[in-house]
């Protein structure tokens, strides 16, 4: 009696890359189109005026946006003044030194704006800030 063995040839592991490349390519799309939608950070369609010593500014900052309509939002929720001078006033009361920025179109009514910085000193804001873009 004789046994005979059958020699089994192993196949090398290999590491398929095709998927790997799929996911790749996933990845750098998403991030192309995640970058391009990121570009306004309010999510409103403002376009700033220019200036050549516009600066940067520090955290602790309220944010107050016009868009060309005239319409006014506290980060992105649209508000009202009545409301506007509520929540800054709260703000200002817990944090003197907040800085209100005030991020107003281009195309917006000067008299707008200024109904909107009066609202910010009546709700006793101290630093005020008008954003702009630099002009590079």
């Amino acid at each position: 009696m004789s046994f005979r063995f059958q020699r089994t040839v192993r196949k090398k592991p290999r590491i398929d890359i095709v998927p790997m490349v799929d996911v790749m390519t996933f990845l750098i799309v998403f991030f192309m189109l995640f970058t391009t939608f990121r570009t306004n950070p309010a999510g409103l369609d403002i376009k700033l005026p220019r200036a050549e010593t516009a600066t940067a500014q520090k955290a602790s900052t309220t944010v107050v946006t016009i868009d060309k309509a005239g319409n006014v939002y506290l980060g992105d929720k649209k508000t009202s003044l009545d409301s506007l001078k509520l929540t800054l006033n709260q703000r200002i009361q817990k944090n003197p030194n907040e800085i209100v920025v005030i991020r107003a179109d281009s195309s917006t009514s000067y008299q707008r704006l200024v109904d909107v910085m009066d609202v910010a000193r009546l709700a006793g804001a101290g630093r005020l800030a008008l954003a702009a873009d630099r002009i590079r």
